[in-house]
């Protein structure tokens, strides 16, 4: 995955998590154990994840992947965390992060696979948020397709199990949306 590509995921996201209101936080979402707030809170614990990662550095939370953080990292203002988050990613990524290899809970990874991964969890948390408060969360095709391509790519049988749930028959006629939302277990 390349830095435009995250970056445009972090864009889709943000535009979806402005439009989530307070009163909205105790909603359940497509992530069954998850509330709109527990949601928001690991989409802002993924940045901080995603950056310590991509920089080698230690995490500034405590967060493994697929899981949520130990703190509430919201502070009252979700948006502003997130666009904090975001900001410290992108420059973590843009540091010829993308070129090398990183080790990761689950040992030596290619920077490409970890801004994949990375991306991936931004964009589709992103339509979660989207689907729990009533929101558009159709990414755009030029996002959607590179993303589809990764996710069948990298996710195997094998690699969903606890994390993603098994791939679902996306409806005939998909946007590429539904086709990677369907792929990670999600209902269109």
């Amino acid at each position: 995955m390349d830095l435009t590509t995250l970056s445009a995921a972090c864009d889709a996201t943000e535009r979806i998590v402005a439009g989530v209101a307070p009163a909205q936080f105790d909603q359940p979402t497509p992530c069954r154990e998850w509330d709109v707030r527990a949601l928001l809170n690991h989409l802002v614990g993924t940045l901080v994840l995603g950056t310590a990662l991509l920089s080698d550095t230690p995490p500034a939370v405590a967060m493994g992947p697929g899981q949520l953080p130990v703190a509430d990292l919201l502070d009252g203002d979700p948006l502003t965390a997130y666009r904090t988050g975001v900001e410290t990613l992108l420059a973590a990524a843009g540091d010829g992060a993308l070129e090398r290899s990183h080790q990761t809970p689950f040992g030596e990874m290619p920077g490409s696979v970890l801004g994949g991964f990375t991306t991936l969890d931004i964009a589709v948390h992103g339509w979660d948020l989207a689907r729990a408060t009533g929101q558009d969360g159709e990414l755009d095709g030029g996002l959607a397709a590179p993303l589809l391509a990764f996710a069948r790519g990298a996710i195997t049988a094998d690699t969903r199990a606890p994390r993603i749930g098994p791939a679902l028959e996306p409806p005939p006629g998909a946007t590429l949306t539904q086709q990677l939302v369907a792929y990670l277990g999600r209902q269109p």
